[in-house]
């Protein structure tokens, strides 16, 4: 390959690797390839360079080979002019051949005739001298020809023999083999020079690269790969700029993982386990208790009345509440013992080992104690209970949702029975609970396909026997259970707040009752209904009762009110039960006697009527609670108030209410509550 072939080639695939190739190349080639890839390059440099070498010193080593035979040649050239006569040939033949001999570069000499006959050739060396099939040039042309592939150079010779000119010719052959010789042995040099020198640079290059480059690059990768101890300082400052701000952004990204993690674990506010990671750890404690054959127990905790506190100084002071009783329960609790919380005011507490039901007692007692003491937050003192519920793995559960909920409905029943209390889990709580879940889903069924009935017992006027009202009942009629009675389905109404829109719906249908008999002997029939404290909590209430009420004679419908409404909020209550007032509706206070306050109450809040508790009726027989319900009939006087009696079943109860003056009375003695038609029926027949 000469020059420029090998220039061409290099040229090409230099082209084809920058414009074809580059973009594939340099985005997935790796830093070991790409050394080896700058090496082969620099290798292919470095023999473009010693190439050129060598045809340099090619041509250096023919022109001296082509100066040292065109020097013998014309040398001879001229001692043949000089010397050449037919009688001194052999003269000259010593002289040819001693030229051949001192000249390696010489093979052979002839001497020819001008007929080109040969007169004399040397056979010092060789013993075949036919060279008939070479072709000679002009030594003249001996600088422009290549000596190495050149086999043969030719002169003449002008003799006179007397007057005559005579011509002899002289081809002179080149020892090819010595000439490719100088070749072989300058191509051996130059490329023993070439590959040493190669070596060396390349095994600097590899070593430099390996130090410096590959080794720092690799441990970069490896760093960035698996994110570990971030390697030392490199000398290449481009890959220590690499190598820093790789640290900087794991540092960076560490940091976020650390963040993530927390919120995704931690519950923000307290900093305790939040609900999915109490999921993962009960999962785990199953799999293991699982595998040992070991009992492990669950605490639901539920803050009594944080609600009230929660309204009453807003969500920020709630917090602090609840921060403080996350600081609690971590103090309280074992080391190995989790706490989380599940939000709102519920927390959860596992026990991952106790010895028996006594080391969860004492754990528990100690939670309820710790937890009632006083504190102080913003100056001033505070004191807040829990409700807790407990359920052991695995007698009453072997899931994570199935121990959760019993431990929940433990709970519910610590709080029926009288909060600040701990309750295990048994089937009889889980029993009470799916009754209530039930009865939940019947009453929701049941606003929906308007499966409530409003039920009237009547209020008869003691001296004419005649019924003057009446007290309104719901009843829930359901297509499967037939009638089921309030005590069944209000207290669980109360609890999920559907007793508001059930609360509205009772006060529609006594409206519309009353517009019904507008027109009939029953139209000065007054209806009562009973609100709920949990009503008052709809802070529209006012404004319902205001437009349900709008198109009626309003003296004709009346509230009924128990204690339970009063003893909480009473100010706020106090208020609108006013403004109900003014709107000329009348009120009534029900089971009056069975409070605490009963008399304060008919102090501050201008009630119509008070109805006298059952329970009194029942033993008024005796003399003390007639003296009591004579007692009452007396204030109520005083004070303009009319008076019923409730629950009134026998004639002698209404005789003995008859004697002390009581105005009316209410119960089965005359009717049991009825629907619209029967009680129509029962005011056209009286009672007795």
């Amino acid at each position: 390959m000469d020059k420029q072939a090998l220039t061409g080639a290099f040229g090409i695939y230099t082209t084809v690797w920058i414009q074809k190739g580059r973009y594939h190349f340099m985005n997935s080639i790796s830093i070991k390839s790409f050394i080896l890839s700058i090496i082969f390059v620099a290798f292919a440099l470095e023999g473009y360079i010693f190439y050129n070498f060598f045809e340099n010193s090619k041509e250096t080593i023919s022109k001296l080979l082509q100066t040292s035979i065109q020097t013998d040649v014309l040398n001879l050239k001229h001692f043949m002019e000089k010397n050449l006569k037919q009688k001194d040939i052999n003269f000259i033949a010593s002289h040819i051949d001693n030229i051949i001999i001192i000249n390696p570069t010489v093979k052979d000499i002839h001497i020819l005739d001008s007929n080109k006959n040969i007169i004399y050739h040397a056979n010092i060396r060789y013993e075949d001298y036919n060279h008939s099939t070479q072709k000679c040039l002009p030594i003249s042309k001996i600088t422009n020809t290549n000596i190495f592939t050149q086999q043969c150079y030719s002169f003449s010779i002008k003799t006179f023999h007397g007057l005559q000119a005579k011509y002899y010719y002289a081809n002179v052959y080149i020892d090819e083999a010595y000439t490719h010789g100088l070749i072989a042995q300058q191509i051996r040099k130059i490329l023993v020079a070439f590959l040493v020198s190669a070596f060396v640079f390349i095994l600097f290059l590899w070593v430099l690269s390996k130090i410096y480059i590959i080794t720092p690059l690799e441990k970069l990768r490896q760093y960035a790969y698996y994110s570990r101890n971030p390697p030392k300082n490199f000398f290449v400052k481009e890959i220590e700029s690499i190598r820093y701000s790789l640290n900087m952004t794991f540092k960076r990204l560490q940091q976020e993982q650390e963040e993530l993690y927390n919120l995704s674990t931690k519950d923000p506010l307290s900093g305790l386990y939040n609900r999915l990671s109490l999921i993962e750890k009960i999962n785990w404690l199953i799999a293991k208790n699982k595998r040992d054959k070991k009992e492990f127990a669950i605490i639901f905790l539920d803050l009594d009345n944080f609600k009230n506190i929660n309204d009453s100084k807003g969500h920020a002071f709630g917090d602090k509440i609840l921060l403080h009783i996350a600081q609690v329960l971590l103090k309280t609790t074992r080391e190995n013992d989790i706490v989380a919380r599940l939000g709102g005011d519920e927390f959860v507490v596992i026990l991952p080992d106790f010895s028996n039901e006594n080391t969860i007692i004492e754990i528990a007692q100690r939670l309820k104690e710790k937890l009632s003491l006083p504190f102080r937050i913003e100056d001033e003192e505070y004191q807040i209970t829990a409700s807790m519920g407990i359920a052991i793995y695995p007698k009453d559960g072997r899931d994570v949702q199935t121990l959760l909920k019993n431990a929940d409905i433990a709970m519910y029943k610590s709080k029926e029975l009288g909060k600040n209390n701990f309750q295990f889990f048994t089937n009889a709580i889980n029993k009470a609970v799916q009754e209530k879940i039930h009865m939940q889903q019947i009453i929701k069924d049941a606003l929906q396909h308007n499966h409530f009935k409003l039920y009237y017992q009547p209020k008869v006027d003691i001296k004419t026997k005649k019924i003057v009202g009446c007290e309104a009942l719901i009843r829930l009629i359901d297509p499967v259970e037939g009638i089921i009675p309030p005590y069944r389905f209000i207290g669980i109404a109360e609890e999920n707040r559907t007793i508001i829109p059930l609360g509205e719906w009772i006060i529609q249908e006594a409206v519309a009752q009353i517009k019904k008999w507008e027109q009939t002997p029953l139209k000065n029939i007054k209806i009562s209904v009973n609100l709920s404290a949990v009503q008052f909590q709809d802070p529209k209430l006012l404004q319902k009762i205001q437009k349900y009420t709008q198109d009626i004679d309003r003296s004709k419908f009346d509230i009924e009110l128990t204690e339970s409404v009063l003893i909480q909020h009473f100010k706020e209550r106090l208020n609108i039960i006013k403004n109900i007032k003014k709107l000329g509706i009348t009120l009534s206070l029900d089971d009056f006697g069975t409070g605490y306050s009963s008399l304060s109450y008919l102090k501050d809040i201008p009630f119509d009527t008070l109805k006298i508790d059952k329970a009194f009726i029942d033993n008024i027989y005796t003399k003390d609670d007639l003296t009591f319900i004579n007692m009452i009939v007396g204030i109520a006087q005083d004070l303009h108030m009319n008076v019923v009696a409730e629950g009134v079943e026998t004639k002698e109860q209404l005789k003995l209410l008859e004697e002390i003056n009581c105005k009316e009375y209410q119960g089965y003695l005359c009717s049991k509550p009825v629907p619209p038609k029967k009680f129509e029926e029962l005011f056209s027949l009286g009672c007795v």
